[in-house]
């Protein structure tokens, strides 16, 4: 996506930043939700209310919704943030420890199917293809992740790091087609976590509230704010996500999907995660971005 970016925090004030958004993802027991329990980890699913429709998704991102319909999508949203509320019933996530920085392949693999858990729920409510897991996604996510660190670039910054998700694209086979391949958050900071690892259940949970964000309203703030209306400023992560931007039918009818993370080597606590989708016409070179590589 272009020039849309998502920060997550805790124990700051809320606060809308240059190209991204500051949020805390608190808990208030004042605000009455909905929860939205699944069986298992994997199919933690977020759900889309009443009024998120694909019509309003696609008006909002074009300029084109009326007064009353960008009223009813703030609703909606609000209703989103409210009644999806995270759940892991595998006892094992409170206890494993995830150096999101330096993952094993099977940790990886997990947390990348998660995410793509999520964002396959909603663009199945909207009538879409799910997007694919690849392996030849998640190298050019982990390539961009590096092309972030090296160059000390975050989340935290106003822009993406355009030069070097280019870099990491043509490395990956990928057309240098500028910045349409990321949506970029920041794992909240905590003071139990407030560095590279982390247990995978906090880790899962806070994937949970990105993407929620990233679908509603691009949403900041804690749960007290989750009735402000104020609060919810952008559909473009949702429009990218749920393939809901173009009005000429042109948003490609499916992606392939990874996943990475990166640190700041002088502030630890900035993780940044890189949700990188590929579409098929951005593929330039098949012997190294493996189409047939899916997981």
């Amino acid at each position: 996506m272009k020039n849309v970016k998502l920060l997550s925090k805790i124990s700051i004030a809320a606060l809308l930043t240059v190209g991204g958004v500051t949020t805390i993802n608190q808990v208030n027991n004042s605000v009455k939700t909905e929860t939205v329990h699944a069986a298992t980890t994997e199919q933690t699913r977020i759900t889309l209310p009443a009024g998120y429709t694909a019509r309003r998704i696609l008006n909002v991102n074009n300029n084109r919704i009326s007064n009353a319909d960008k009223r009813a999508l703030v609703q909606a949203s609000q209703q989103g943030m409210k009644q999806n509320n995270f759940y892991d019933n595998n006892a094992k996530d409170k206890t494993t420890m995830v150096n999101t920085t330096n993952m094993t392949w099977s940790q990886k693999v997990e947390i990348n199917r998660y995410a793509l858990s999520l964002i396959n729920s909603a663009r199945s409510q909207m009538g879409k293809k799910a997007w694919v897991l690849n392996t030849s996604a998640i190298a050019f996510a982990d390539r961009v992740a590096k092309e972030y660190t090296n160059n000390g670039k975050s989340d935290w910054d106003a822009d993406h790091y355009v030069a070097g998700i280019t870099r990491a694209a043509v490395a990956s086979g990928l057309k240098n087609a500028g910045q349409v391949y990321e949506d970029e958050s920041g794992l909240p900071i905590t003071s139990q976590f407030n560095g590279s690892v982390r247990s995978m259940y906090a880790l899962k949970e806070q994937i949970y509230f990105n993407v929620k964000q990233m679908l509603f309203g691009g949403f900041y703030g804690s749960m007290t704010n989750f009735n402000d209306a104020s609060h919810y400023t952008e559909w473009e992560h949702a429009g990218d996500l749920l393939g809901l931007r173009s009005l000429k039918g042109a948003d490609a009818p499916t992606k392939y999907f990874g996943l990475s993370f990166s640190g700041l080597k002088n502030n630890k606590s900035r993780i940044s995660v890189h949700f990188m989708g590929v579409a098929d016409r951005y593929i330039a070179n098949r012997r190294v971005f493996n189409t047939k590589a899916n997981i």
